[in-house]
Parts: C-alpha cells; structure tokens; sequence
C-alpha cells in the first residue's frame, strides 16, 4: 500500500531528507547545515529517514526533490539522489522549488500577512536569487536581482537566507527571521502537486540575467 512521500533537499547550506505520510503528516526527518559534502551525506540521510519511518519503497507513492535555486553543486546532487532512487523504484517524482517551498512555510506560520512577500536567497555572488509572492500566491517568476534594487521596494517583506547580507550591504529591510525549508516543506508541498513520470529540471538562474550590482 502506497502510504508515504520521500523527499530530498541539497540546494542550498544544508541536506536533508523526510518521509511523510500522504495525509501530511510528518513521520520522520532528518536535516543537517553543511557547506559542502552534500553528495557523501544524503543518501546515508535517506536511509536513516527511511528507517526512522520504517517505510519500504514500496510504501512510497512518489519521490520529491527541491530543484532551486541553489548551489549549482547542490541542486544537482539533490536531482542526481532522487532521479536515482526514483529510476530504482519506479516511482513518479514531484520537483519542489526552494522559493515556493520557503512561502509555503512562511504562509503556514503567517497567515494573516497581506504585504507582498520577497523571498531572497543566497548566490554568494554580488546579486541574489528572489521571487515574490502574494496571499500565498507567486506573483513572479524566481530571478536574479541586485541588493539595491531590493532595498528599494517598498510594501515588502523579506525571507530567505540572502537576507542577513540584503540588510549588511544595503542596511534594513522588512523582514520575518524564517528558517530555510528542509526535505519535509518539500514533501508537504509535493502533496498539492500531481507525480510525473517525467524528471524534473533544475531550476538554474545564469548570471547573464542581471547587467552587474552596484556597489
């Protein structure tokens, strides 16, 4: 009987998998921030989850990923893993992105927020990766935007892991102190989506998106 969601997350300074029931519960989670190191620990990760729940994967209907933004490095070992155990399994997947994930907790905690929600994530580069969102609705598509250009908005609430950089480049903004979704906000999430048989693609935002920050 198909009974549980495993999911997966890497894409960005931590690793983690979950198991979740399909009613939404959550059966077991196991999560660590690391830098690096991503590809050695995730797998031994969901085998902990795993057992932790007692789930075989033949008790999974599907398998959810985060597919980013990111680390480049990240995402992809995060695809890499459940493409892998998906392809083993023959199992559906469902791909979750890290923005959506991070409004989906936010929404969850917040729900009477009415101003437009940015969440801002980290590139480790001069600009950040953001989307918005509105009531709990995407009202853009993730891309790449300067600090500045951020800082300028007004009406808007920040989250994300770019936001403590945001605020010591450009100085404070709006903002809600949000841990980052792990594999558990992914597997909650993937339960209003539809499994595919089709993989799901990174979410990769070149650099040639943004014309240069300015300092």
């Amino acid at each position: 009987m198909k009974r549980f969601v495993l999911a997966l997350d890497s894409a960005h300074d931590a690793c983690s998998a979950a198991v979740v029931s399909l009613d939404g519960e959550t059966v077991s989670s196991v999560s660590e921030e690391m830098e690096r190191g991503q590809a050695e620990a995730l797998i031994p990760m969901v085998r902990e989850a795993m057992e932790r729940a007692k789930a075989s994967f033949d008790d999974l209907a599907y398998i959810a990923v985060t597919t980013g933004p990111g680390s480049f490095t990240g995402v992809r070992v995060g695809l890499a893993a459940a493409r892998g155990l998906a392809l083993a399994a023959g199992l559906p997947m469902v791909g979750v992105s890290v923005c959506d994930a991070a409004a989906f907790d936010f929404y969850a905690t917040h729900p009477d927020e009415h101003r437009t929600l940015g969440v801002v994530l980290e590139t480790k580069r001069d600009d950040f990766y953001v989307c918005f969102f509105k009531d709990g609705a995407a009202v853009s598509a993730p891309a790449v935007a300067c600090g500045a250009d951020l800082a300028a908005l007004n009406g808007i609430v920040f989250i994300g892991n770019g936001v403590p950089r945001l605020i010591e480049e450009n100085g404070e903004v709006p903002f809600a102190d949000m841990p980052m979704p792990t594999a558990e906000t992914a597997a909650l999430l993937s339960l209003t989506k539809t499994p595919s048989e089709t993989y799901p693609q990174p979410l990769y935002l070149r650099e040639a998106e943004v014309s240069g920050c300015r300092k």
